[in-house]
């Protein structure tokens, strides 16, 4: 394993980019050399904030660097991450890897014949309550999920819809957790404040029984993050916010207190222990040890394909109505 530092390099400093220049200016698997931004103004000061090059072109940071990350809108993915792979620069894209399955197999396939390596940013799969929840999903017979993700709108991410903003992360979280084959897909959808989904519901039916409720929203006052698993032997309840686990279990549990009654307890509820570890962090790390040593990207390219895959078939199942 190779204990070179990575030169790295930032594309797009909007809101995300920015926690991209904030956690890799601390980490030591990384030098932070510098970043680009279509807006000059904007991309000189954060380059000055964590004194690094604010470049004049993305040529420039791609001629210079080890590593790109990528934080445009999603519609500029695919031009960035070609390019940057084609200059010979391991690259990590933000979700979605692009907006359309033929952008998505392009930045694959530039990264593969270039020799490079390629992670997506679906940052979820790096919370240590979703790391958590599936170790101990990998030991159970799943029967059910329930996943929840809400927030209000922000006026951000608004040339995809809230499938491929939001839903995503969960669509990446399930496909990660299952892989029996899709046996039905229904959806429904609302526009309210734009010309795309702001708010979906999808219920996916598997080949091995299993039925998974997905919700997404971007016009929800309250930030919810929240997964729901019945298993064969337990109940799963994950807090992906608060980085909580709870697992409720049966038992037959008879105790008596000396009192005239006796008591039953006919369930257990165990408080997992999660570490407390930032996402992006997380991802960062695997990233660079996955350059260094050769090992399988978790959300690499191919499983941000899937994800997208299974985003279209979302959207194109939904029947919509406006809000």
């Amino acid at each position: 394993m190779s204990n070179k530092t990575l030169k790295v390099g930032v594309i797009g400093v909007g809101s995300m980019g920015r926690n991209h220049l904030r956690v890799l200016s601390t980490m030591r698997d990384y030098e932070l050399v510098g970043c680009f931004d279509i807006n000059e103004d904007n991309c000189k000061t954060y380059a000055a904030l964590y004194d690094v090059i604010a470049y004049d072109s993305p040529e420039e940071a791609y001629q210079s660097v080890d590593v790109i990350t990528i934080a445009t809108p999603s519609f500029l993915h695919k031009e960035y991450a070609v390019a940057a792979a084609t200059a010979g620069c391991h690259v990590l894209v933000e979700k979605p890897i692009a907006l359309s399955i033929e952008d998505g197999q392009q930045i694959i396939d530039a990264c593969r014949q270039t020799g490079v390596r390629l992670c997506i940013g679906h940052i979820e799969r790096f919370n240590p309550a979703v790391s958590t929840m599936q170790q101990i999903l990998a030991q159970e017979e799943l029967l059910s999920i329930d996943i929840q993700r809400m927030s209000p709108f922000y006026g951000r991410a608004t040339d995809s819809s809230v499938v491929e903003d939001l839903m995503i992360h969960d669509i990446d979280i399930l496909n990660a957790i299952t892989d029996s084959p899709i046996k039905r897909i229904e959806s429904h959808g609302v526009l309210v404040y734009t010309n795309k989904l702001d708010f979906a519901q999808s219920l996916i039916t598997y080949e091995n029984g299993l039925v998974a409720s997905l919700t997404a929203s971007r016009v929800t006052e309250s930030k919810i993050r929240s997964a729901r698993i019945s298993t064969r032997n337990c109940f799963v309840s994950v807090d992906y916010l608060n980085r909580t686990v709870d697992i409720s279990r049966k038992t037959n549990f008879l105790l008596d207190v000396g009192y005239p009654v006796q008591y039953s307890q006919e369930n257990i509820i165990e408080k997992v222990f999660v570490p407390i570890n930032e996402p992006l962090r997380n991802e960062f790390e695997h990233f660079a040890h996955c350059i260094k040593t050769g090992d399988e990207i978790a959300t690499s390219g191919e499983a941000g394909l899937k994800a997208l895959e299974l985003c279209h078939l979302i959207e194109d199942s939904a029947l919509i109505v406006k809000g």
